[in-house]
C-alpha cells in the first residue's frame, strides 16, 4: 500500500505506487518487505519512506531509477500518461497495426 492510504487522503496515483511495487517483485522475484516478519514492521518501513530490500537487487540502473520514480512522494509521483512517455518505454511501438 502506498504510505497515504494509511492516511486516507490518496488520489489515483496510489496505484502508480503499487504498479512500482509489481514491477519491483517481478525483476526481482521477491515479494517487496519480504525481510520484514509482521504486518508492523512493514507498516513502520512504508510510512517512513524505507524502500524494501529488495531495491538493492536491482542491477539496472535504469530499472531502478523507473521504479523510484513509481515509489516517490505523491506529488513528486508521475501519472500514468506521464509514465508511458518516460524514456523507459521508449522502445515499445505504439502502433497498433505494427505485428512487430
Amino acid at each position: 500500500m502506498a504510505p497515504e492510504l494509511y492516511e486516507e487522503e490518496y488520489t489515483e496515483l496510489v496505484d502508480i505506487y503499487s504498479f512500482g511495487m509489481c514491477l519491483l517483485e517481478m525483476v526481482t522475484l521477491e515479494l517487496p518487505y519480504s525481510e520484514c516478519d509482521n504486518i508492523a514492521r512493514i507498516y513502520k518501513k512504508v510510512t517512513s519512506g524505507v524502500r524494501p530490500d529488495a531495491m538493492n537487487k536491482l542491477k539496472d540502473p535504469e530499472v531502478k531509477a523507473f521504479i523510484e520514480k513509481c515509489l516517490a512522494h505523491p506529488r513528486d509521483r508521475p501519472s500514468a500518461a506521464d509514465l508511458l512517455h518516460d524514456s523507459f518505454f521508449h522502445d515499445i511501438s505504439h502502433n497498433d497495426d505494427d505485428e512487430n
